[in-house]
């Protein structure tokens, strides 16, 4: 009840209280009487009235007395009055209760649809529900890509249906990275971990560059077939193939001598047909290169004339004495010079027979001299394929480190990268009194014609006859 409720009620109490004071016997003579104290007489009031015949009636007023009943009755009036208006209070609370509790529990509903409804779509895309089955798309992914990319190729694509919610289960299952450049051929109804698992392995990749790398080619030929390909630049594969970043395979980290060689892995790099991804990390295109010649050369055995058991390549070359990286520069010498498989085998002969005069100097039994120098036209000018391949500005002063005609002996490294024909003739020192050989070069519809000799004067009429003089 408010301030001003409450003062007219008090006002209309004082206002109309009045006490009515009269004494009438009861059945019994006892005189009933009022408690009023000594409140006197109103003035013109007799003592007793004749026309009623009673005796001291009275009537008194006390709305002005103070600590009279009147002012009990205030206080009992103001109490009731609160009371009520508690009463009243608490009949409003709880009816906003009962209204707010309505209300509540169909907010809780609605968002519990509405939360329910978006988790149920997330879960029907986690699963693959609802997208076209036996469907699919062809997407590429950039390199070094992130999980919101992923997420935009994959949404954009129509691969998936809640971005959100990929998002979620990706960062959830901890899948946020790790996802590997290049085309995926992916279906449609994929769930969210088999798109995951699909898009962080390689070997769902269809952008595959197949390329045939043939016996005898160099690595700066290799280098322009994969820039060709768009697998690597020239550059950066050449750059890796000096580095030192593949010293852990041990044929590589055992090369007696890195510093004197044009190009580090130059000769190991195994010749053959191989698969790569366009935009493929350099070092993964080397270490298959590398891969495939360790199990040629380290794992492969073969049955080896004269010997009892199969055998590995490194394992004849230690039958013979010779050191692994000695038998690789002697077979690219033989692949870049040799006209056909017979003609490796005999002129691995004649160069070991060459490299068995080191010792005497050079000087065979026949007293032919200057033999120790191998003498090789393909060794001039590496690790440049002719003259014309050395850049202008050094072409008159370009001197190659792995000259045979300057050198004693072997060249610091191989010259190109030898087949397992080349390295097999390598390791055959064939009996032949041949030191000497020459070719007649291939013409249309002719093949390459081969000459041995035994002294420098057979040797000079055989450069007539191949007309090379």
């Amino acid at each position: 009840m408010s301030d001003e409720l409450e003062r007219k009620r008090q006002e209309k109490v004082a206002n109309f209280k009045l006490n009515l004071d009269i004494d009438e016997p009861d059945d019994t003579g006892t005189e009933i009487s009022s408690n009023t104290g000594n409140i006197p007489p109103i003035d013109g009031a007799d003592a007793s009235s004749e026309e009623d015949g009673h005796s001291d009636s009275e009537l008194s007023s006390y709305s002005s007395v103070p600590g009279s009943d009147n002012a009990n009755l205030d206080k009992k009036s103001l109490k009731k009055a609160k009371k009520i208006d508690r009463k009243r209070r608490k009949q409003k609370a709880k009816k906003n209760r009962r209204i707010f509790r309505v209300v509540w529990i169909a907010m809780t509903v609605f968002v519990s649809v509405m939360i329910g409804e978006f988790i149920m779509v997330g879960v029907n895309d986690m699963l693959g529900v609802g997208r076209e089955a036996e469907k699919s798309i062809t997407i590429t992914i950039p390199q070094n890509a992130d999980l919101d990319t992923i997420t935009d190729i994959l949404y954009d694509n129509e691969v998936i249906n809640v971005k959100w919610f990929f998002k979620l289960y990706a960062t959830m299952t901890k899948s946020t990275s790790g996802f590997t450049q290049g085309t995926f051929e992916i279906a449609k109804n994929k769930d969210y971990q088999a798109l995951i698992n699909y898009m962080q392995s390689d070997m769902n990749r269809t952008d595959v560059v197949t390329i045939r790398f043939t016996e005898g080619m160099s690595l700066k030929q290799y280098a322009k077939l994969l820039e060709d390909g768009k697998v690597c630049s020239s550059e950066e594969f050449l750059e890796a193939c000096n580095s030192d970043r593949f010293d852990d395979y041990e044929f590589i980290g055992s090369i007696s001598n890195p510093k004197e060689r044009s190009i580090k892995l130059e000769g190991y790099l195994f010749p053959d047909t191989y698969d790569f991804f366009v935009g493929e990390k350099v070092d993964t295109v080397i270490e298959k290169f590398l891969a495939n010649y360790r199990r040629k050369v380290y794992a492969t055995k073969s049955r080896v004339l004269g010997q009892d058991k199969k055998m590995t390549i490194a394992e004849r070359a230690e039958l013979i004495n010779m050191k692994m990286e000695d038998v690789l520069i002697l077979a690219s010498l033989i692949q870049a010079e040799a006209a056909n498989k017979d003609d490796m085998y005999e002129i691995s002969a004649i160069l070991h027979n060459r490299l068995a005069t080191i010792p005497d100097d050079g000087v065979n039994k026949n007293g032919e001299l200057g033999l120790n120098k191998l003498q090789l036209d393909s060794t001039k000018y590496y690790p440049y394929a002719s003259l014309k391949d050395i850049p202008l500005s050094q072409r008159s002063t370009f001197k190659s480190k792995y000259n045979t005609y300057d050198i004693i002996g072997l060249p610091p490294g191989p010259i190109c990268n030898p087949g397992l024909e080349a390295i097999q003739a390598a390791l055959t020192v064939g009996k032949t009194e041949n030191y000497y050989f020459c070719h007649k070069p291939a013409e249309e519809n002719m093949p390459a014609v081969a000459y041995y000799a035994k002294t420098m004067d057979e040797h000079m009429e055989n450069l007539k006859k191949a007309g090379l003089m």
